[in-house]
């Protein structure tokens, strides 16, 4: 038997280089895994790094944590920070962990204001939830619940006066026809009478009762217009009373077409207020009289084509026969207490001499301290980022309307809270905390506006403009508060229709006078409102709800108004305390009812303005970033599997292999 040599060796070696390949092999997979986990690390880390590279002055001041983008590309920062980390330790030395950034792309960034500014609400949530709670969030739900009211009763004044002016719009229809029929006019508590009406023909003996007239007042001034020509036609002047006919038998048509609206309207809305029963049978034995319009205007027409032709024989008992039709009687208005004369004028006219001024000028202390700061372009951001801002009230077009066109506009000036939650709750402490208002300053730098709360409130370029629509806006809600308690007060009720009678002239037209009556009531609850406005700026305690003693102005006080007696007047009320709703509690109401993307788009062009006005030209808010994606890929060279063993087993010479990651990362 031949012996064979070295077999043994030959196969202890081929199974070392075996195991040897083997754990290089599962050495070189668990670095793979390392080294991958190494440069996903790292690139979070030098995310985070970049991060903390915050816009220091936006945190100084706002609290906020945000990247300004700009300047260095955000790419060659994490780089930067990702280099040390990445490569060896130190040279020469074989380092199981450096590799080499390939590529770091930024694929997306979440900036402060995309998607409605749900970043800035998010950093906002963090920053005050750690002082507010929904206990607090309830307290002021619970505190804000009265003042909600207001637009209840201001649904209801709306459609009383709807109601009214109804009924009132047929009273004046009637004034029209008194005036074309009896020629009779009432202005200020005195009585007129036309040159030309369709009763001034006297056909029988001159008796108010033939005119169907019985007010001594309302005859006394008709009677010296009558004329006699169709008693005695031997005197008739043709040329001159073919003129007059003329102009009657023009009346006459008008009167006509008015009565066939007036007997329309009364179909419609009359008959409907057992209020004003008496009144309607009036109307309705009214509108029945007036069919004898169209024989007196046949008469006249008749007379017209007689007068024009030359004179015939036998011309004066035509027309005395023609005549013996023509009516003055059966026609008959109701001029009760048409004697009576007006007081010191309409507090409607009042109204509108004192508001041509401005709400500021009557509820403010000094107006000449009232800011005159302004912006470029208000609504800057939401234009930026296409979101439609809520629309822009002109709240004091109210109050105008109601003074020179009587139309009461006092609804929606609130909306609805039941949407309303921490988060929102949140953003307007946070406003209230940050930016500063008429009443409250905020320490610090210098600010583009001053009345910054009004301004999210209202969105309008310059500090005068917000502050007159809030006030003008708070003025609105306080009107129908004002309204119910002086309602609620009879002799106060009596005052203004006592007012709104010698207004209208006469107390025959019933739903005229309620509706002015009513009209004078809500000009009262304006003027109490100035007063509530200036108490409010002077941080008084104004009740959210009013009882009719707690009204400050007297009837007679409407008249004659000045800022200077707003302001004394407002003394009077006591001084808020904590439980007050003050002028800071209305701001944060209508905060409230503002939508959530305006005013965050509103907040963001307050810290603009105020960066560049204090320095920082550059800075753009828009340009903040929240969050951002990043993609890197990096290469690691092979180690053992660049051994001569390994890589002959392998069949192949493997120098590096690269691994790829994505990091998102952003601002809690």
């Amino acid at each position: 038997m031949v012996r064979k040599e070295g077999s043994i060796t030959v196969f202890l070696s081929i199974s070392g280089i075996l195991i040897l390949a083997l754990l290089g092999t599962l050495v070189e997979t668990a670095r793979y895994t390392t080294c991958a986990n190494h440069t996903a690390r790292t690139i979070r880390t030098s995310v985070e790094a970049l991060l903390t590279e915050y816009s220091r002055p936006l945190y100084d001041n706002y609290g906020l944590f945000f990247l300004e983008s700009g300047g260095t590309a955000d790419e060659k920062v994490i780089a930067g920070y990702a280099a040390d980390t990445m490569e060896a330790a130190r040279p020469g030395m074989m380092d199981f962990l450096s590799g080499g950034i390939r590529q770091i792309q930024v694929t997306d960034r979440t900036y402060l204001g995309d998607d409605g500014a749900a970043a800035l609400q998010r950093e906002i949530n963090q920053y005050m939830l750690r002082r507010l709670t929904k206990k607090q969030l309830e307290k002021w739900r619970n505190k804000s619940s009265d003042i909600l009211q207001s637009q209840d009763i201001a649904g209801e004044i709306e459609n009383t006066v709807e109601q009214q002016r109804e009924m009132a719009d047929l009273d004046g229809q009637l004034l029209k026809l008194m005036k074309w029929i009896d020629g009779i006019t009432v202005l200020d508590g005195k009585i007129y009478c036309e040159k030309e009406f369709i009763k001034m023909f006297g056909t029988g003996e001159l008796k108010g009762q033939n005119f169907g007239v019985t007010a001594e007042a309302v005859w006394n001034k008709m009677k010296k217009h009558i004329d006699h020509t169709p008693n005695d036609w031997s005197k008739l002047d043709r040329r001159a009373f073919l003129k007059k006919a003329e102009k009657v038998c023009a009346l006459t048509e008008q009167a006509i077409q008015e009565s066939q609206s007036l007997k329309t309207g009364f179909q419609k809305f009359g008959m409907k207020n057992s209020e004003f029963s008496d009144h309607d049978k009036k109307m309705k034995q009214l509108i029945h009289q007036m069919s004898v319009l169209e024989t007196n205007k046949e008469i006249l027409s008749k007379t017209c084509m007689i007068l024009r032709q030359p004179e015939g024989e036998g011309e004066a008992e035509r027309l005395e026969e023609l005549w013996k039709d023509y009516d003055t009687e059966s026609i008959s208005f109701d001029y009760t207490g048409v004697e009576e004369r007006g007081g010191a004028g309409s507090p409607i006219d009042a109204l509108s001499g004192i508001w041509g001024n401005g709400i500021l000028k009557l509820v403010c202390q000094d107006t000449e301290k009232i800011s005159k700061a302004k912006v470029p372009e208000a609504d800057n951001y939401a234009r930026f980022y296409g979101d439609t801002a809520d629309a822009i009230e002109e709240y004091g077009d109210r109050i105008t309307a109601l003074a020179e066109e009587e139309e009461p506009s006092l609804s929606g000036v609130l909306g609805e809270l039941g949407g309303y939650g921490i988060n929102e709750f949140c953003l307007d402490s946070y406003i209230q905390d940050c930016f500063s208002s008429y009443i409250e300053t905020v320490p610090g730098w210098e600010k583009s506006l001053k009345y910054q709360w009004e301004y999210i409130v209202s969105g309008k370029g310059s500090d005068k403009e917000n502050l007159e629509s809030v006030l003008s806006r708070i003025l609105l809600i306080r009107v129908p508060v004002n309204f119910s308690a002086i309602y609620r007060d009879q002799a106060k009720k009596a005052e203004a229709y006592a007012a709104a009678a010698a207004v209208v002239g006469f107390t025959g037209l019933e739903p005229l006078i309620r509706l002015t009556q009513t009209l004078i009531l809500l000009v009262w609850s304006v003027v109490e409102g100035f007063v509530d406005v200036a108490g409010l700026l002077q941080g008084r305690h104004v009740p959210v709800l009013k009882t009719p003693a707690q009204i400050l102005t007297r009837f007679p006080e409407i008249f004659g108004l000045s800022g200077k007696v707003i302001t004394e007047r407002a003394g009077k009320f006591s001084k808020g305390t904590g439980k007050s709703f003050g002028y800071k509690e209305y701001l944060l109401l209508f905060l409230a009812l503002t939508r959530q993307s305006t005013r965050l788009y509103r907040t963001m062009d307050l810290i603009q303005w105020d960066m560049v006005k204090n320095g920082y030209s550059d800075f753009q808010l828009g340009n903040c970033v929240f969050s951002m994606k990043v993609s890197a890929s990096a290469t690691f060279p092979a180690r053992l599997f660049r051994l001569p063993v390994i890589r002959g087993i392998l069949g192949r010479d493997i120098q590096d292999y690269s691994y790829t990651c994505e990091i998102i990362k952003g601002y809690l």
